[in-house]
């Protein structure tokens, strides 16, 4: 399994998990917001920063469990899965547009899924770690 390395400096690492591709799922969502959204993607993205910075917020408007392991942080509209690893490590599995108060049970699964097959691809040996400008 591939994960991509975040660019952002601090206490913890932000990795986000990649597709089959090889291509991270969190950044292609990012890429394919409209320009209705850009506001929430930039402070998505300054969040993330913060986070890298001093870890996840206390803060259950900005982050918060969603079930078992998987965790989401929230900005406007947006939300992003993820789940923790030992030595300071956030897991970004992918990100969504929120439209209703329920969370869908599908973007659970697919977050819960991605943490399976990492946490399993560590154990092994396999787990690919690119960092950001490797392309």
């Amino acid at each position: 399994m591939r994960v991509r390395r975040l660019p952002f400096q601090g206490r913890f690492v932000v990795l986000a998990a990649c597709d089959n591709r090889g291509v991270p799922t969190l950044l292609e969502f990012f890429e394919g917001l409209g320009p209705n959204l850009e506001k929430d993607m930039d402070h998505m993205l300054q969040l993330l920063e913060r986070v890298a910075a001093s870890g996840p917020l206390r803060n259950t408007d900005i982050s918060h469990k969603i079930q078992g392991d998987i965790w989401e942080f929230i900005k406007g509209r947006l939300r992003v899965f993820w789940f923790y690893d030992e030595g300071r490590v956030i897991v970004c599995t992918h990100g969504l547009v929120k439209k209703s108060q329920k969370t869908p049970k599908r973007d659970i699964t697919q977050a819960e899924q991605v943490r399976i097959a990492y946490f399993a691809a560590k154990q092994r040996g396999a787990l690919m770690i690119e960092e950001e400008d490797d392309g």
